[in-house]
């Protein structure tokens, strides 16, 4: 049985050291298209980033996202796929450079502790089982334990970024208000047309254009409105579809309309924001999202229970802590962006030969 799961286990080291190793030949291919022999595409505070680097996780998101990839806009789709590979390895690279500033620091002995828990080195009742890890080559042996310390590096990092986010009672009660507020609420949606049929420049040319031609047509609508033009009324001189959703929680589940896809909260911030602040009747400004324009107007609302406020109090802390602590790596990382020598040569990955 030994013998037999080792055996098993060995075939996943075997591909791991196949894969380690094809890493330092991937540049050879990506680099037919304007990139420096090296592979480098990008640095941070003068840290070099390589193609190398970018492949395993420009695989995953290309994976996650092949049911969008049509051969009209494959072209367009990996440019996006890669050029988010590359910001979140800056973003890794950033981290660990701020972590070696604030001295964190990763012992050997939480380095064994995390490869001692992974599931190809041990056995099947879940026993570590060195002789697995030892048949690794030691350049492959120091690869893994190299990127288990940037792991564990980052998550040290992130718990700190995290511990630092503070909140007030106010913010509980705002949050408990909005999160337990009914909300009947009247929009438009303005979509952009972004399927153009070209690749490269062309496409985003076109893409440009039919934002322009969108933003144009939610801009109208809303002089009208402010003119005190109705709602509805705007909406049909323009040809516009005016949707009303019945029962609208700021953070809740919201269904796209004709679709049910829920709308991601990350993205729809604005509506959520602007659908709780406004009065009953007002008008919100212009909404951008990536691939639509929105305008709404708050219809009703019904108050939460205040009396169910103190019950629910140590849920609403750690709900909010969590999304907060979404946003705080973003905004960390947009701030020390700023602050940070980059440099990008990714577009020559897409230069014309």
């Amino acid at each position: 049985m030994l013998n037999k799961l080792a055996n098993k286990k060995l075939i996943m080291i075997i591909s791991l050291i196949a894969a380690i190793a094809f890493l330092g030949l991937i540049y050879l291919e990506w680099g037919r298209g304007g990139v420096t022999a090296t592979g480098e595409i990008a640095s941070v505070n003068g840290h070099s980033i390589y193609l190398q680097d970018l492949r395993e996780l420009y695989e995953q998101l290309k994976e996650y996202n092949k049911d969008k990839m049509t051969k009209e806009n494959a072209s367009q789709i990996d440019r996006q796929i890669m050029e988010e590979a590359l910001r979140r390895v800056m973003q890794k690279y950033l981290i660990l450079q701020q972590a070696a500033k604030a001295r964190i620091t990763v012992s050997d002995e939480e380095i064994l502790k995390s490869v001692v828990a992974m599931k190809m080195f041990q056995t099947e009742d879940g026993k570590f089982n060195p002789y697995l890890y030892q048949q690794l080559p030691n350049a492959v042996k120091t690869k893994l334990e190299n990127e288990k310390r940037e792991e564990i590096t980052s998550q040290l990092f992130q718990i700190r970024l995290y511990d630092a986010v503070k909140t007030s009672d106010l913010d509980i009660r705002t949050y408990y208000q909005e999160k337990y507020t009914q909300c009947k609420v009247r929009f438009i949606l303005v979509r952009i047309n972004e399927e153009s049929g070209k690749a490269g420049l062309d496409t985003l040319l076109q893409a440009n254009t039919e934002r322009a031609k969108a933003e144009k047509v939610i801009d109208t609508f809303l002089q009208a409105v402010k003119k005190g033009v109705d709602f509805n009324a705007a909406a049909n001189a323009l040809g516009l579809s005016v949707f009303t959703t019945d029962y609208f929680q700021f953070f809740g589940p919201i269904k796209k309309p004709g679709s049910q896809e829920r709308f991601n909260d990350i993205e729809f911030q604005d509506v959520y924001v602007q659908a709780f602040r406004l009065n009953p009747f007002q008008s919100s400004e212009k909404i951008s999202l990536n691939h639509a324009f929105v305008a709404l107007q708050p219809v009703s609302r019904v108050n939460p229970d205040w009396n169910k406020f103190f019950k629910e109090l140590p849920t609403l802390k750690n709900e909010y802590d969590a999304r907060l602590r979404q946003y705080a790596l973003q905004d960390w990382y947009m701030n020390i962006i700023q602050k940070s020598k980059i440099v990008n040569n990714l577009a020559k990955l897409y230069t014309k030969q």
